[in-house]
């Protein structure tokens, strides 16, 4: 276990915003509470690093340049999460794909085999997940893996299918079947923040993963590291473009928690790596290829979409029906990258479909479920309030054939 001392955000501070955050609902608003941003690097010493003994600037991360505006800090995981690297297993069979998996997390809050706690008693835990998607089915299966090793645990899934107030409903149907604890993957932060809350203070144990809302009144939270995968995604197109010139960039759902913080972090980083690059916003999606290549194909016949040198997406899914769009419009060369890998979206970095992934594991569902195991037989002081799931290196052309090996079946 790695503690996290070495908090990425030494040098933010937090200040009062005025700036709105478009939520899914309705194309309702609401202001944050909170900004998280950076400081420039210190005496207008750039970001990008001139190399000894090369012309070229070296672009990399560093936490100072992260800048988050308008952003309630809730969103992003608190100082005291606890940090943990990957460390991948023998391969099990994912109940759900079919495929094989590494489960890289089992090594945190171990358990052995066997019933949990009373061992005459069946423990029901409700797992709520926002969308239908190949990452969504690993994350079920990573927990539905771990849930198999205890008899004594039953597992009720719910999938909103893109619809924030049916999962709002689908967790109020959890609470009326009393389960022993709520797992949650929430879609977009307006909507399941308060209800995550009612939930938290009628004390039912809820654990939150991947997505955030902006409330810290949960049992238990499983962060994903959006500012280093967005820096290190600025980082490349920053190489790409030889700091200059003009990228496009595509959104998922607006007022979902990876919306918001893929946006700003990569804006942000952009800012002080290269402040030269300029970013040219296409509508968001809902995060599927049919809207990537429309919403592609829509920007490459406007105006705005005539002079770009690269694209970054916020997923995958996205990225592919981007991809079609540029093989339509003649534009397969242009520097193209995303986020969330698996085997698939990985091959296409080898096949050349992408030039970078920043990866972003759903294989976390088996921690959730023994952080919940833990809360509910007696053993809550082990369970930290935050979980940060370090970040891995960008995917590019010379790393993807080792990164593939243990890639989960997406």
């Amino acid at each position: 276990m790695l503690t996290n001392d070495r908090r990425r955000r030494a040098t933010l501070s937090l200040v009062l915003s005025t700036a709105l955050i478009v939520v899914a609902c309705g194309g309702a608003t609401t202001t944050p509470q909170k900004t998280q941003q950076a400081t420039a690097p210190a005496s207008g010493q750039p970001a990008a690093s001139q190399a000894v003994g090369s012309a070229q600037p070296q672009y990399v991360y560093n936490p100072a340049i992260t800048v988050y505006s308008g952003v309630d800090a809730n969103l992003i995981e608190p100082p005291g999460a606890k940090s943990y690297d990957a460390q991948f297993g023998t391969p099990l069979k994912a109940p759900t794909s079919g495929g094989m998996m590494s489960l890289p997390w089992s090594y945190v809050l171990p358990l052995p085999d066997g019933p949990i706690g009373d061992a005459t008693k069946t423990y029901t835990f409700a797992f709520s997940q926002a969308l239908t998607c190949t990452w969504c089915t690993a994350q079920l299966d990573s927990v539905l893996i771990e849930a198999a090793r205890h008899p004594n645990v039953k597992i009720l899934a719910y999938n909103t299918n893109n619809d924030p107030l049916k999962q709002v409903a689908d967790l109020e149907t959890a609470v009326a079947q009393k389960v022993d604890g709520i797992l949650v993957w929430p879609h977009s932060v307006a909507p399941l923040t308060p209800e995550i809350e009612k939930i938290y203070k009628a004390g039912i144990p809820i654990i939150g993963m991947e997505r955030t809302v902006a409330t810290s009144k949960y049992s238990s939270w499983i962060y994903l590291d959006n500012a280093k995968a967005t820096a290190d995604v600025a980082a490349a197109v920053c190489k790409a473009l030889d700091g200059k010139g003009t990228v496009a960039e595509t959104d998922g759902a607006a007022g979902s928690s990876p919306q918001i913080l893929r946006q700003q972090g990569f804006v942000g980083a952009l800012k002080y790596m290269c402040p030269d690059v300029k970013v040219v916003f296409t509508s968001p999606t809902d995060y599927s290829r049919a809207q990537g290549y429309k919403v592609a194909t829509d920007f490459l016949q406007s105006p705005k979409g005539k002079d770009i040198q690269a694209w970054y997406d916020q997923y995958s899914e996205i990225g592919f029906g981007i991809n079609k769009a540029l093989k339509d419009n003649n534009l397969t060369d242009l520097p193209h990258f995303t986020i969330v890998d698996g085997k698939v979206a990985t091959q296409a970095v080898i096949d050349s479909a992408f030039t970078g992934v920043a990866p972003w594991s759903p294989v976390h569902g088996d921690l959730a479920l023994r952080a919940m195991i833990y809360l509910v037989t007696g053993k809550a002081s082990e369970v930290p309030h935050a979980f940060l799931l370090t970040q891995p290196p960008l995917i590019t052309k010379g790393n993807a054939p080792e990164v593939l090996k243990n890639e989960w079946p997406g």
